[in-house]
This record gives structure tokens, sequence and C-alpha cells, in this order.
């Protein structure tokens, strides 16, 4: 603990780590303050557990101070140079002021010759290389000091807050990079449309699909790490380049089971050491014929709505990949003529529906009443948030129009 500390020898060094810690992490200035639940109920319960009228967690970027949470206050913008936080971050201790009016460090500070303040406890929160990246703080109007119980609930709450505060951050960045890896805009070309939509159940997930147009032939893939989260997500980027990589031989016409065989192949090894299978739909559609050729490893959840709205589920007797090491997979073929519509999706849609015997009459209900791509879209995600999705959702939506553009 820290009550008058000088600052250390190499504190610009020290002092550039931090700011770069803190936006690695995202944590600069937001363009607007927005409250979170999961930050003020630590600050609310370091109120009523310490009997204080202001709790805050503090973070400096550059050469201001901003509040992911304050209690007794209206939380705002404020410079560095005004902010008891600055000198906990220097120092990198547990901070105490018992009598700010009476320590030369902090009697000038505005909060405390024009708001009252008296005492104020800091702990410093830490990113995982031991940068600090904010504090934990406490104030009072009467001079004060804390015990050492006090100062264990001090330490114990700040861990929570660090715990909440890193960890957010650096999952808000891994949401960020998934949701860029998929594709920014849908496919619209001479009547097809094809768009798809991911919704993670935690922050980030295990599903993932991609879908590409070149030379007339869209190649289209959605598959399902089994598992959640970060872990899934890891995985699920590996299995987005494995597919990729075989996209301009999918393009020249290479049969799917062979190509999806290479992915097997690439993945094998690592699906082994992290004890988990891939789920995974391909699909070839030419766009001058309306021909498609497919691939389902596993996966099962794809079905077609012709213009009649008759609906025709594709389906496969092949293991997802990962299961047995000499496993092969065998190239299908339907089409999809001008009016059809085809929805894959993964199963944490199926886990939401109402008939999980025969789905596929109500998934082909879902899709048969929305004539438009977007519309199907927007259905998928008002079932996933209805009916609170537990597993990740992933559909990917394919449209012809029923004139025959050319």
């Amino acid at each position: 603990m820290s009550t008058d500390t000088g600052l250390p020898a190499d504190a610009s060094s020290v002092e550039s780590r931090r700011q770069r810690a803190i936006d690695a992490l995202g944590l600069g200035v937001p363009l607007e303050q927005r409250r979170d639940e999961r930050f003020d109920r630590i600050t609310r319960l370091a109120r009523t557990v310490f009997r204080t009228p202001l709790a805050s967690i503090t973070v400096l970027d550059g050469e201001c101070a901003w509040f992911p949470s304050a209690q007794g206050f209206e939380p705002a913008v404020t410079p560095r140079d005004d902010v008891f936080c600055d000198r906990t971050h220097r120092v990198g201790e547990v901070t105490v002021v018992p009598d700010a009016t009476r320590d030369p460090h902090y009697a000038h500070l505005p909060i405390v010759a024009d708001g009252g303040i008296r005492f104020y406890a800091g702990a410093p929160l830490r990113d995982p290389l031991g940068n600090v990246v904010g504090t934990f703080c406490l104030f009072d109007t009467a001079p004060r000091t804390l015990d050492a119980e006090e100062l264990q609930t001090l330490e114990d709450l700040a861990a929570w807050a660090q715990q909440e505060l890193v960890g957010s951050s650096e999952m808000m960045r891994a949401s960020r990079v998934q949701t860029a890896m998929l594709p920014a805009i849908p496919i619209e070309h001479r009547g097809w449309h094809v768009e798809g939509i991911c919704l993670p159940a935690l922050s980030v997930g295990g599903d993932l699909f991609d879908f590409q147009l070149t030379n007339g032939i869209v190649h289209i893939g959605l598959g399902d790490v089994m598992g959640k989260g970060t872990g899934a997500a890891l995985i699920g980027a590996g299995v987005r380049a494995a597919v990729r990589s075989t996209h301009p031989a999918v393009v020249a016409g290479a049969d799917l089971g062979s190509t999806t065989y290479r992915v097997a192949r690439t993945l094998q090894s690592d699906l082994d050491r992290g004890g988990s299978f891939v789920t995974l739909f391909q699909c070839a559609i030419d766009v001058e014929d309306g021909s498609v050729r497919y691939v389902d490893a596993g996966a099962g959840l794809c079905v077609i709505v012709r213009a009649d709205d008759s609906v025709e589920r594709l389906v496969s007797e092949d293991r997802p990949i990962g299961i047995l090491d000499d496993d092969t997979w065998t190239e299908h073929r339907t089409r999809l003529d001008p009016g059809d519509r085809m929805l894959v999706f993964s199963d944490g849609l199926f886990d939401l529906l109402e008939d999980q015997r025969e789905w596929w009459r109500e998934v082909g209900r879902l899709v048969a009443d929305h004539h438009d791509p977007a519309g199907t879209l927007a259905a998928v995600r008002h079932l996933a948030t209805s009916r609170l999705n537990l597993d990740d959702v992933t559909a990917v939506v394919v449209h012809r129009s029923s004139e025959d553009v050319r």
C-alpha cells in the first residue's frame, strides 16, 4: 500500500507501455458514455460495503480520465491532472489518502478544494502483462482510513472489476475481429441474392459462414465447431481459412468431396489436440443454370423452398470433420430454379424450433413467409432473441429471383 510514494525512475517508459495497453484493449475514451451493468454492480456493492458516497472505475487515456462506472456522481471526461487516480496509476499500488486536504499531492485537486472530498482509496487494475489500465476507487467527504480487513475487501472487489474490465475488452475486440471475418456485403448478381447472419451465444462463437462469387460460381460454406466461446472461435477461424483455400479449386469445378477432404486433413491434428469436431455444409452454385453441387459433413440443416412453396430437405449420411481420420465425403447435386429459395443454418437455430422431429416444415414456413432475404434473416434473428439462444445461431439464405435476369 502507498500513502506517499515517489514516482518510478522509468516513469516515461511505464506510461508509454500503459497507454499502449489502453489502446490495445480498446479502453480509450468512448464517443458516448453508456452504463454497463457488469461494472455498475461492483461499484454499487462497494458503496454499500464501505458506506462511501462515491465509488468508481476510472481509466486514463492520454491526458483524460473517464469512468466506465460511477456511483454518486455523473461521469464525465475529466482532465487527467484533476483526478486522484493519476497518481495511483503511476505508483501501481493500492493508494489510501486518509485526508486529502492534508496531502500536498491531492489538496489542490478540484474534487478536494471545491468538491469536498477528503478520503480516497484506489486499487490499480492490470492487464495480463501487468500494465495498469484502470483504477477501482472509493471516495468520502469525511476523513477516514481502512483497516486490514477492509483493504482485503477493496482488493477483492478490484480483482473482480479487473476481470470484468480487461476480460470484457478482450472479448469485445475478439468479437469485432470475428465479425470482420464475415462477408462484408451480400451477393447480388443477376437475380441472385446471398446473405448471412451469425449470432454468437457469447461474445464470440464457433459458428462461421462465408460466401464468394467468382467466374459465375457462388461458393458458400457454413460450419459449426463443437462448443462455444473463445476456443471454438479459434478453431472456427482455422476452418474458415481452410475452406477459403479451396475456393479456386471449387470455382474450377473440383469435386466438393475432394476439397472437403483437403479441409479435413488440414484441420485434423488441431481438432485431435482440441478434442473437437466440425459440422460443415458447402455448396457451389452456378448462377448461369442454377445447378448446385453440395457436401454436407454432419450438418443436415438445409432446406430448399421451391417457387410453389413446397419444401425439400437436403440430406447426407456423411459424418462431421474430425470424427475419424479416414472419413471421406460425397458430392451431391440439386438445382435452384427461378423463384427458389435455400436456407442453410447451424443447430443453434434447430434448438429453438417447436417441432424438432419434422423441423424442415417449420423452417420451410419461415422461408416461405418472407420473399426477401433480409426478411428471412430478420425472422431468424427474432426467433433467436425471443426464445433466448443458448447456442450460436448462424444462417445463410440464397434467393433466386422468379424472373430470369440476364
